[in-house]
């Protein structure tokens, strides 16, 4: 059984790489701003063993609608998921074991995974309008089939504090966060912290580039804690869209062997 969606920290990174621009172009964080809504499609795949003796692929396509109305952000993402590989590995945690009796078995599945809610309360700037803090609360709802291996089937609680800067042409942004996992009798699953560090700077008036630092501690007495990095590449063709194109280097088991992604963002008004 796997996990069906993003690690906490790389859905936080990229959503927060996406808001950050977002908030730039726009300038409404530190005002009283109209709604913003955004559309965003995005495509994952990533392969490796994650420790195991078998190979895990994992595509991933999420849809996810977000409102930013200061000084609140709120997003609902909806993936559509396909997994094969052995029935031990996680996909935020890497392999942890099987919680079968047996050997594990090989799952081969697609289907909707787990809903994601988000929400973030903006607090306004401080040390001159310099700095900016926001809290998030997340939720993962088990909507995934548990019986076809694409979720846990338990409701899962993430709670996150981001620092932003931006200083001429880079912005430069941290998380720290607590992820408390839903218990099932399958496997023995931890709750965990993790933290984020990153760099962006903007190119021109379209362009961003940037790399973020991720850490997250086990999540389960069986896994390896997770240090990652993501370099990524962002776009803006005009006022309204965004493309954004990224990886993740992981130097841990709980990491995948080779990870690409996409993705593409639509603002109104």
């Amino acid at each position: 059984m796997k996990e069906q969606a993003f690690p906490a920290t790389f859905l936080s990174s990229q959503n927060l790489i996406i808001l950050l621009i977002l908030l730039l172009s726009t300038s409404v964080n530190g005002q009283e701003a109209s709604k913003v809504h955004k559309f965003t499609l995005g495509s994952y795949f990533s392969q490796g063993d994650y420790g195991s003796t078998e190979e895990t692929d994992i595509t991933y396509f999420p849809v996810s609608y977000e409102l930013t109305t200061f000084p609140w952000v709120l997003s609902v993402t909806l993936p559509y998921l396909a997994l094969q590989g052995p029935g031990d590995v996680f996909f935020e945690t890497g392999n942890i074991g099987s919680g079968r009796e047996g050997e594990s078995e090989f799952v081969d599945e697609h289907g909707i995974g787990d809903v994601f809610l988000s929400a973030t309360y903006q607090l306004p700037p401080v040390l001159d309008d310099r700095l900016f803090v926001d809290f998030t609360l997340q939720a993962k709802l088990p909507t995934a089939d548990e019986d076809r291996d694409l979720g846990t089937g338990e409701l899962d609680f993430g709670y996150q504090v981001d620092f932003y800067t931006t200083l001429e042409r880079n912005t430069y942004f941290s998380t720290l966060g607590y992820r408390q996992r839903g218990k099932t009798p399958l496997f023995d699953l931890e709750n965990s912290l993790y933290a984020s560090v990153g760099l962006m700077r903007q190119y021109g008036e379209k362009t961003y580039l940037g790399l973020v630092y991720d850490y997250r501690e086990r999540a389960s007495s069986n896994a390896f804690e997770s240090h990652e990095i993501m370099p990524f590449i962002s776009y803006n063709p005009g006022k309204k869209w965004n493309f954004m194109l990224y990886s993740i280097v992981g130097f841990t088991a709980s990491s995948a062997d080779q990870t690409i992604g996409l993705q593409a963002s639509y603002t109104l008004p």
